[in-house]
């Protein structure tokens, strides 16, 4: 989205520091939504905010997102499927362990590469990067997502697809300019204040949910959705 962004600003030949004065912020403020630094660039009255400024309009943001992304804009993600690639086999790399609930700290320290799984791409999004994640925890239970599971996620940018309530996604909390990364399973609610990320889960431990920009006020913490996840998968 923030790509997008800054292409309507050069578009209208204005500079950062201009767009800002525009929508009443600073242009370094301006450069954390062209960034990807500012989750709230979601927001619909964010949107309306800095297209304004750029002598646009929402509808164009989405379109030049839909167009960087190559991905067509009927794209949707409502169900969970299985996909088969009959020419060839496929597979895919297990990027990471991922936590439903709790925050589960990534290993970045490791030097092997990914094991692969024999699992085909979802043809759906042939220009997205995608990988599979091992579940731990329960929190994502209610959604019929295991501790165990796989779940084969698909880059959100690249994915070419708005924010979507009911929208399973892989989230991402940046720690210390993104040298810390935790990664959680959340479920996606838009409402008039924002997006929410809820847990789905039986256990009373996880209920509550976590907004977008939650820890903004932090300079050192980011939350961002990284992935769509599109399926789940049991391993016997």
């Amino acid at each position: 989205m923030g790509r997008a962004l800054a292409v309507l600003r050069r578009r209208a030949g204005l500079s950062q520091a201009a767009a800002g004065q525009r929508a009443n912020m600073s242009g370094q403020g301006w450069a954390k939504y062209e960034n990807g630094q500012a989750p709230s660039i979601f927001y619909p009255e964010n949107q309306r905010r800095l297209t304004a400024a750029v002598d646009a309009t929402p509808a164009d943001l989405e379109k030049e997102r839909l167009g960087l992304s190559g991905s067509p804009q009927t794209s949707n993600v409502v169900d969970f499927r299985k996909w088969v690639d009959n020419e060839r086999a496929q597979t895919l790399p297990i990027r990471d362990r991922v936590q439903a609930g709790a925050w589960l700290m990534a290993d970045d320290t490791s030097q092997a590469e990914p094991k692969q799984y024999p699992f085909a791409r979802d043809p759906r999004f042939p220009y997205a990067d995608q990988w599979l994640s091992e579940v731990i925890g329960d929190s994502v239970d209610r959604l019929g997502i295991f501790e165990g599971d796989l779940v084969h996620c698909v880059d959100f940018e690249g994915a070419g697809i708005g924010l979507q309530s009911g929208q399973i996604v892989e989230i991402e909390r940046l720690r210390f300019g993104g040298s810390e990364r935790e990664l959680s399973i959340k479920q996606v609610e838009l409402t008039a204040n924002g997006p929410l990320l809820w847990p789905r889960s039986s256990n009373p431990r996880w209920q509550a949910p976590l907004g977008m920009t939650d820890g903004a006020e932090d300079d050192e913490v980011l939350v961002r959705i990284r992935g769509l996840i599109v399926q789940s998968i049991r391993r016997f």
